[in-house]
């Protein structure tokens, strides 16, 4: 008799396992942008200074009044602007991110910006990159609700939409 339990257990096992693997999907795909041509890349994807600008025309639109910038190491762009729009309006943060370390930004410089939005009492963030999200970085941003996650796919498809691409 204890011979038959060895195997029923296992098969009972197994179907929870299984069951549970069902209720589990892989997170979609980021969509990525390809250059057939290298030289049919935006200047503003190559250069900071141009990232930069484009970042500043790109928040513009959203009648987000320019304060001041300044550039926090080779790479990041922090940006102090205003609404003044009543009920909705008040402080915003931004992080503009050029060329992240394997095209990717991460959870914890999310989680950082995160941090400074509430310290510094802004109504909300946006980071911007010419890279794209990892999957944990996007889950933090969306647990949160705070920040706004612009990937480089995104960003390109809003200055096409605003013409200013």
């Amino acid at each position: 008799m204890e011979i038959f339990l060895i195997p029923i257990g296992a098969i009972f096992l197994g179907l929870v396992f299984i069951f549970l693997l069902k209720n589990y999907s892989p997170p979609p795909p980021q969509e990525q942008v390809v250059w057939n041509n290298p030289e049919d890349k935006p200047v503003y994807l190559l250069d900071r200074s141009e990232f930069r600008d484009k970042c500043l025309d790109f928040l513009a639109k959203f009648n987000l009044e320019y304060r001041h910038s300044i550039w926090a190491n080779d790479r990041e762009l922090e940006i102090d602007m205003f609404d003044e729009t009543p009920v909705v309006g008040g402080k915003y943060l931004a992080l503009c991110i050029f060329e992240p370390i394997n095209r990717t930004v991460d959870m914890m410089t999310v989680k950082g910006f995160l941090d400074t939005v509430k310290g510094e009492g802004a109504h909300r963030g946006i980071i911007i990159t010419t890279g794209y999200f990892t999957e944990e970085a996007i889950q933090i941003a969306s647990e949160e609700d705070q920040v706004e996650l612009v990937n480089v796919v995104s960003f390109l498809d809003y200055l096409k939409r605003f013409d200013i691409y």
